[in-house]
């Protein structure tokens, strides 16, 4: 996206015909509608009244949005000293104003602390500022002409820059302390979906609703966000497919009623007003058949909140508890589809790693994939004990608790594995790719050892845990590293 004169753009509007006035738009990737750009015009037309220097509408992104979360801001202009944002309502509330304007603060002020927020009202030319105290005022143009005058200009190719979206996606597990303290916003889809959910239970006795998202849409934050909503007022309780861990703990301790499902066997729900399910695509059958009717009987309501992409066993898959859900009548369900957490480079190889036929996916190489050649485990083990010293998040795989496999001669005990990282995000992840992954006849991935849980899909578990980097460490396997090296070129 390119920064552009607001006075130029005002004048493209008024005239060029309506096919150039639109290029010349494309051109620098605006997306504001006529009667934006006409309130947008008061708003330099007021500011040129009271100082005609060009200079001070230079330099703006008009409606730029962050990637992957569609956060947009009206304007925005970076400096070194501080951050400037207006945005532009033709008439709006005081409320409404304070809301958006708190919430640009924040995902502005992971790049300068310091941030200015405004907002133009044009139909009454007022202009609101959110100041240094969290407070909304009325204050003057010539308060945000002396600060345009004053800034710093950066100059930037794009403001992608600046901007990591997934600092933006909160963990309830790995940012506990921020989950529980409120320092977070939803996105648009899951403001809109959270809003739809809660009224559907605040409105009847008895509901289920299903709850789906891929890696990386923030539904683990959006579940436990409507959970922390309700319990002021309804009695909850957060059932974990899977091990609890240290998140789950810090909120336990903090009053959350939350437990594995192995602890939930004969659970009355007759003290229980809502049931959340989470990771439910890993619940047993039989265990999901008697929530569903317990639950029916108890007036309880229920919320599924899965992945199905996230199994761990071959079992898990053929389960189909999707399928079971779906069939329950009168069922709301939703679906999370805008990314968050991902890393688009990181992404895009993720795909073309798991499947060596699809070539048609470009991976920018930006430096947040790396990859290691070994072909002695025991400097592997070595290796791992390093790099886990230097800020890296080890994840290996799920050992049996029967058998020895392979992939315990290089790990450590230490790290993470597949079962204990579901839910959980890191911003620097590390796996392990030994000889024995290769490609089937039909491109995928597969594991050719004997493992008791699907390594595959382990090795997809543990990889859509990084929100940064990424690291192979690869053993052995020219094939894998070829792959690797011809994706990244």
């Amino acid at each position: 996206m390119k920064s552009i004169n607001l006075l130029s753009l005002a004048q493209a509007y008024d005239s060029l015909d309506p096919n150039e006035y639109r290029s010349f738009k494309e051109h620098y990737e605006i997306d504001i509608n006529d009667n934006e750009l006409i309130d947008l015009k008061t708003l330099v037309s007021e500011m040129f009244a009271l100082l005609s220097f060009v200079n001070i509408f230079n330099d703006f992104y008009v409606g730029y949005k962050i990637q992957h979360i569609s956060k947009e801001f009206d304007l925005l202009r970076f400096g070194e000293n501080y951050i400037i944002n207006v945005e532009i309502k033709n008439e709006s509330t005081e409320k409404k104003i304070y809301k958006q304007l708190t919430k640009n603060r924040y995902y502005l002020h992971h790049i300068n602390r310091v941030i200015h927020n405004y907002c133009f009202v044009a139909k009454s030319k007022t202009l609101y500022q959110l100041n240094n105290l969290g407070g909304l005022e009325i204050v003057s143009l010539e308060s945000l002409i002396q600060l345009l005058t004053s800034q710093n200009l950066i100059k930037l190719d794009s403001p992608d820059t600046l901007f990591n979206p997934s600092d933006y996606l909160v963990s309830p597990f790995n940012s506990t302390a921020k989950f529980l303290n409120g320092q977070y916003f939803l996105t648009g889809q899951q403001e809109t979906i959270k809003k739809q959910i809660t009224s559907n239970i605040a409105n009847s006795s008895y509901s289920v609703t299903s709850l789906t998202g891929s890696a990386g849409t923030g539904k683990t934050l959006l579940t436990y966000d409507i959970v922390k909503s309700f319990m002021g007022g309804m009695r909850t309780i957060v059932v974990h497919c899977g091990q609890l861990n240290e998140g789950h703990l810090q909120l336990i301790s903090s009053g959350w009623n939350i437990v594995s499902i192995r602890n939930f066997r004969n659970y009355d729900l007759t003290n229980v007003d809502l049931v959340v399910v989470d990771e439910t695509q890993r619940i047993y059958s039989n265990q999901f058949d008697q929530l569903v009717a317990d639950a029916s009987t108890k007036n309880t309501h229920c919320i599924f909140s899965y992945d199905r992409q996230q199994t761990l066993s071959r079992s898990e898959s053929c389960m189909d508890i999707e399928g079971k859900i779906n069939a329950i009548a009168g069922a709301f369900r939703y679906s999370l589809s805008d990314k968050i957490r991902t890393n688009k480079e990181i992404a895009n190889f993720i795909k073309v790693l798991f499947d060596n036929k699809r070539n048609n996916i470009i991976v920018s190489n930006c430096g947040n994939i790396d990859f290691d050649y070994f072909t002695d485990s025991s400097n592997v083990k070595n290796y791992i004990s390093l790099i886990s010293n230097e800020g890296w998040e080890v994840l290996r795989l799920t050992p049996s608790q029967y058998n020895n496999e392979h992939h315990e001669s290089y790990s450590q005990v230490s790290s993470k594995n597949s079962h204990r990282v579901i839910g959980q995000e890191f911003d620097n992840v590390a796996v392990v790719i030994d000889e024995y992954f290769s490609y089937g006849a039909d491109g995928l991935l597969i594991y050719t050892s004997r493992t008791y849980y699907d390594s595959v899909k382990m090795l997809f578990q543990n990889i859509t845990r990084t929100r940064k980097k990424l690291k192979l460490i690869i053993i052995g396997n020219r094939q894998i590293l070829n792959r690797c090296l011809s994706v990244m070129s």
